[in-house]
């Protein structure tokens, strides 16, 4: 039941979850100075009808046992005046039991005849009048020296006045007195219930003070938890819109890669179909030509040289557009794995180039996409062809691993290095080309390199991506 009050309680808004717990607060802040002020009202009646009815006394005592000696019984001149004062005169109607104790617990008068002489503890109330100040209280008579009055009231307020010595103003007896409660309860409940109407009202004021404080600054949260789900949904639509966006440019990628390569070898297909076929040709032609003019007696005696020099010239053109044409295309890619992919471009740069390359490839590196597979061998040609051409004694190390879903491509040389900013301004195409092919396939492209302290150039490219031809 607990829980199920306290989620109830979360499902509430701010505002409501803040005035039901300041109900609370105030209810019980309402009561507890309700019922404070209740008591101080009480008191303070109480004590104001004391201190009237304690002037009152002394000012008729005052004169009767000025010089009575503590202690001792009062004579019947003292004992008659006092019964013609609380039995017989006026004050009998107000003050409905009157009582005069000495200091050792004795009652030495009573308008109750039957208590004169009667002894009981000094302790309480009565204790403190004989200290010297004066005491009141609403009784229920429960005391031992109440049982009299328990038989004909209920309730009384009971008053105890120090009585003083004139020559010393030492305290000889006190008085004790019961007045009737009606009209001071009367008193003492309108003053109540006045100041339960003030407490109740004070309170719905903080309450209706604080209702309206909350509920603008309830309306200004409302209003900004609005204006930010709204900037909220605006920014996941930007967000959806760039990874459209990023979708679809790195779709342009794999998709610019794949062309770039079919178009490169389309123009070997041509260079290796068309010019190389006619060099071909014509080398051919030249041969038996040559052949038949070497015959000629009347040929000049350089035409030997020069034929040599035209064959040389064409034999060579040849060779270059064969190379060329070898280098644009890369057959069988689509059957070969990713290491096989890496392994392939690193021999066909050892056999050009001659030199041996140390290696190390992760044999895990089976299938990857065509774009993948295709920037991987471009990265190796191209950077290999640079670690000769600009660091011909760097002795080149090439690291392809798997990592987190990805290919790691490092190449390293231990050659002159160079400043890459520097070769960036000086538009070195080569590290331009690599790095743009790795970044349109969403990879990161790295170089590390410094004068005097070799080359090293990373990419990290995805080993799968949506929507890319896999091998």
């Amino acid at each position: 039941m607990l829980t199920a009050s306290k989620q109830a309680f979360k499902l509430l808004s701010f505002s409501r979850q803040f005035m039901l717990a300041i109900i609370a607060v105030l209810m019980v802040g309402m009561v507890t100075i309700g019922l404070w002020l209740g008591q101080q009202i009480e008191n303070n009646a109480v004590n104001r009808a004391a201190a009237i009815s304690a002037v009152y006394v002394e000012s008729i005592f005052a004169a009767q046992l000025h010089d009575w000696p503590s202690g001792e019984i009062l004579d019947k001149e003292t004992h008659a005046v006092l019964d013609r004062i609380f039995i017989e005169g006026p004050l009998h109607r107000e003050v409905l039991r009157f009582k005069l104790w000495d200091a050792s617990g004795r009652i030495d008068y009573s308008n109750d005849h039957a208590q004169i002489g009667l002894r009981f503890p000094v302790k309480g109330h009565l204790a403190a009048a004989f200290a010297g100040t004066v005491q009141a209280k609403i009784s229920d008579l429960k005391d031992s020296d109440n049982q009299p009055e328990q038989t004909r009231w209920s309730q009384l307020l009971e008053v105890y006045v120090p009585i003083r010595s004139s020559a010393h103003g030492e305290v000889i007896a006190v008085a004790e007195f019961y007045l009737s409660v009606e009209n001071l309860k009367h008193d003492i409940s309108a003053a109540q219930q006045r100041s339960w109407a003030l407490v109740a009202f004070s309170t719905l004021a903080i309450y209706v003070l604080l209702f309206s404080l909350v509920r603008r600054a309830n309306n200004t949260i409302q209003d900004q938890q609005r204006d930010l789900r709204h900037q909220l949904e605006q920014l996941r639509s930007a967000l959806a819109e760039n990874d459209h966006m990023r979708e679809q440019l790195r779709e342009a990628g794999v998709s610019t890669t794949t062309l770039s390569e079919e178009f490169l070898i389309r123009i070997a297909a041509d260079l290796h179909d068309g010019p190389a076929q006619t060099i071909a040709f014509a080398l051919m032609r030249f041969d038996e030509f040559a052949a038949t003019c070497r015959d000629c007696a009347s040929s000049p005696s350089s035409t030997d040289q020069d034929l040599r020099s035209i064959q040389s010239a064409l034999q060579s053109s040849l060779r270059d557009i064969r190379r060329i044409s070898s280098g644009l295309a890369i057959p069988g890619m689509d059957e070969m794995s990713l290491a096989d992919t890496a392994r392939r471009a690193v021999r066909d740069f050892e056999r050009l180039s001659g030199q041996t390359i140390q290696t190390e490839i992760d044999e895990t590196l089976d299938k990857a996409p065509l774009s993948v597979k295709i920037t991987v061998y471009r990265l190796l040609q191209e950077s290999l062809t640079n670690s000769r051409r600009y660091a011909p004694g760097g002795a080149p190390l090439v690291h392809v691993q798997r990592t987190d879903g990805q290919v790691l491509v490092t190449i390293t040389d231990h050659g002159a290095g160079f400043d890459p900013q520097s070769a960036a301004v000086a538009g070195r195409l080569g590290l331009a080309f690599m790095r743009e092919r790795v970044r349109l396939l969403g990879g990161i492209f790295e170089i590390d390199s410094a004068p005097g302290r070799g080359t090293c150039i990373r990419a990290r490219l995805p080993l799968s991506t949506d929507e890319m031809i896999h091998a």
